[in-house]
């Protein structure tokens, strides 16, 4: 082998390598886009701040909370409850577990509980008294025969409850512990305020690694945690034993730190009365207490913890957008995106795929046709804001067909007519010569030529030209909120305001909704995508075998 051959093969192997390093590394990229995208699609995980710390009870100050098995809630926050049962809640959307209103009842035994709680009753709140059967049993028929139902009763009152009674509605645990801590603590100092405390933060506090709240983001004042009373169960009461342990556990680390090295500081309280004078009064104090016997004027600090679950679920493709996507899916809005398909290619194909046949068959060569070729290679280039102008100022404006479906549809069909006449111009200059004078030594017309032979034969590929120009108008924002609007309910005529499920991603994302919501949407339109795309293929597999 001669130097000249060795250093050919070693160059012919360095620029395949390079090839299959190039072709591995975008396959690579795209699949980890998408990968991305759907996997957050599919599934949540979020950091959230909550009033409460992750601690329930089964019950607080002897009363359960039954609620409506529709209610997507695992437990309640002793916040919500109250909010709930003083009138500020008036549906569960707020909470995400439901679009239901909410219709809260109470048993006349947990009415004096409810006002100690809550501080007073709302008035939408129904006490139900015994009628025939127990008060608890008529909350219990109330609240399951009302999707957004929620009742409280007495512990006594739960357990009495037949369990074919208690069955039909689900008993929620409830996230009533809270940081309390002193004004300072919470106040803003200079540029720098405490944000919520996770559970990393408090580990950190209860070891001693940290002994000033600049540390933690706040302001530079030492770190005091004030220890509950010992001697009464004003905080562990009620909670589960693995929850009191994990608490008892944050409060004897901070005592062994401090007995070790003085950091951080403690305040033995042996009283309620003591320990809350103590929040009040102390600089740079923090501690955990029960949310409904912190005082009104008490300041606290929120806590950051992780929510992670199923995020694409069958409600979510089911059920109509509610409050702008913040609550409900997004059915309504799918069936708008295809309408629009539908519509945008009834308009643009049957114009684009006529002006290829006449460019191609009629027209004659000459600087017309050159011209008219740089045009359509030129509009296919534009941004499509510009089209949406165009939609704007002709069709909603001049036409006076206002923001709406016919002004939408018809500007999308503007924007994509170009790549339809450049995919379609090349489809039927692809057929071969021989089949055309074979149609027409036959004896047939030159339009029977075109519509049976020349178009049947180039359907495959101007099929596919028409997949990337729907893959185009289904992705399309801009061109869309000048001209067809953000109206997510169900289209019901060619003049409605309607949204897409592109344009209600751009605008949950926009407006701050829900980076969950908009990865869910995203998804289902990824799925939208491959779907036309696969059909689309197979239509053209079929096709192409029909006319070979």
């Amino acid at each position: 082998m001669t130097a000249g051959t060795r250093k050919i093969r070693t160059v012919n192997a360095i620029m395949t390598s390079l090839i299959y390093i190039a072709a591995s590394l975008t396959i690579a990229i795209l699949f980890l886009i998408l990968g991305y995208i759907i996997f957050n699609g599919l599934f949540y995980k979020i950091r959230v701040e909550y009033d409460e710390l992750p601690y329930a009870s089964g019950n607080i100050e002897n009363i359960v909370v039954v609620v409506n098995k529709n209610i997507d809630l695992e437990l309640i926050q002793f916040t919500v409850l109250k909010d709930i049962f003083t009138d500020k809640y008036i549906n569960w959307k707020k909470t995400g577990a439901s679009t239901a209103d909410v219709y809260p009842y109470q048993t006349q035994n947990a009415a004096e509980s409810v006002i100690t709680l809550f501080g007073k009753k709302g008035r939408l709140v129904q006490t139900v008294s015994p009628n025939g059967k127990s008060s608890a049993e008529q909350i219990v028929s109330f609240v399951a025969a009302k999707e957004g139902g929620i009742g409280i009763m007495t512990v006594l009152e739960y357990k009495m409850l037949p369990t074919s009674v208690s069955h039909s509605v689900r008993r929620l645990p409830i996230r009533a512990l809270r940081l309390a801590c002193s004004a300072d603590t919470a106040a803003l100092h200079g540029n720098y305020k405490i944000g919520a405390i996770d559970t990393d933060m408090l580990a950190r506090i209860a070891s001693g690694t940290v002994s000033n709240w600049k540390e933690l983001g706040g302001g530079n004042l030492p770190i005091t945690v004030i220890l509950p009373p010992s001697n009464t169960d004003f905080l562990y009461k009620d909670l589960s034993n693995h929850d009191a342990e994990e608490i008892k556990s944050f409060f004897d680390g901070v005592v062994k730190s401090h007995e070790n090295s003085g950091i951080p500081a403690v305040v033995t309280t042996y009283s309620s009365d003591e320990f809350y004078t103590a929040l009040s009064t102390v600089s740079g104090s923090v501690s955990i207490a029960p949310a409904w016997r912190i005082p009104s004027d008490a300041d606290m600090l929120k806590y950051a913890g992780t929510e992670q679950g199923l995020n694409m679920k069958l409600s979510f493709l089911t059920e109509a957008p509610i409050d702008g996507g913040r609550s409900g899916g997004i059915s309504t809005i799918i069936f708008n995106t295809f309408i629009m398909i539908f519509l945008t290619l009834l308009f643009a194909v049957p114009f684009g795929v006529f002006a290829a046949v006449y460019l191609v068959l009629y027209a004659k060569e000459g600087r017309l046709l050159r011209i008219l070729r740089l045009g359509t290679e030129t509009l296919a280039g534009i941004p499509s804001i510009i089209f949406g102008l165009f939609g704007m100022l002709v069709f909603v404006q001049a036409f006076g067909w206002g923001i709406s479906l016919l002004s939408g549809c018809l500007t999308l069909a503007l924007m994509i007519l170009p790549t339809i006449v450049r995919t379609s111009e090349e489809a039927v200059k692809a057929i071969s010569p021989a089949l055309n004078e074979g149609s027409v030594a036959l004896g047939a017309t030159k339009v029977q030529t075109i519509f049976k032979v020349i178009l049947p034969s180039a359907f495959p590929a101007i099929t596919a030209g028409i997949i990337l120009a729907a893959g185009r108008a289904l992705g399309e924002t801009a061109a869309l909120i000048y001209t067809m609007g953000s109206n997510y309910n169900l289209t019901g005529g060619l003049f409605d305001s309607t949204r897409t499920l592109a344009v209600h991603l751009y605008l949950i994302i926009a407006e701050g909704i829900s980076s969950e919501k908009a990865f869910a949407a995203a998804t289902v339109l990824i799925m939208l995508v491959f779907i036309i795309n696969s059909l689309s293929k197979l239509v053209i597999k079929k096709l192409g075998a029909k006319y070979k």
